[in-house]
């Protein structure tokens, strides 16, 4: 049986993979729609690894604040409503953004749970930090299955 550091990972990257399908879906906001169930989905299986209360209020509301830049998905699902071109690379840089984003929430969430215990206690400093690392481990994690393909 694989340790929980091992089920974690293998938690976030399964997401953040199923994530960049989700946020390559051609369809503006549906992309969106999709990622964020990803999300809460992740959540919900890092909770039960932790053996912490789920609640999806909670992982919405933390998912939010986590995740900022909200415009950059809405920019990235807009951009897919140029005829053509916008359609590809739209999708193209929303996969790899879900990717990124679902892979360092999913790192903060497993930070979170394993230091705490709980998603009610946090220093948003040390999160906010946390989270900058992670997204940039993300890109890498996904560029490097991209490359792999």
């Amino acid at each position: 049986m694989q340790d929980k550091k091992t089920a974690a990972q293998n938690i976030i990257q399964n997401n953040a993979l199923f994530a960049a399908a989700g946020g390559a879906i051609p369809i503006p906001l549906l992309d969106i729609g999709a990622v964020t169930l990803v999300q809460l989905d992740m959540l919900k299986s890092l909770c039960h690894l932790h053996d912490v209360d789920y609640s999806e209020l909670q992982g919405k509301a933390i998912i939010s604040a986590l995740s900022g830049s909200i415009m950059a998905r809405f920019s990235s699902s807009f951009f897919k409503m140029v005829p053509g071109i916008g359609s590809l690379l739209g999708g193209l840089s929303m996969a790899a953004f879900s990717a990124a984003n679902t892979y360092s929430l999913g790192k903060v969430f497993d930070h979170l749970l394993a230091k705490y215990g709980s998603l009610d206690q946090f220093d948003i400093e040390e999160i906010k930090r946390v989270f900058q690392e992670e997204f940039e481990k993300g890109k890498r994690f996904f560029q490097q299955y991209r490359e792999k393909q």
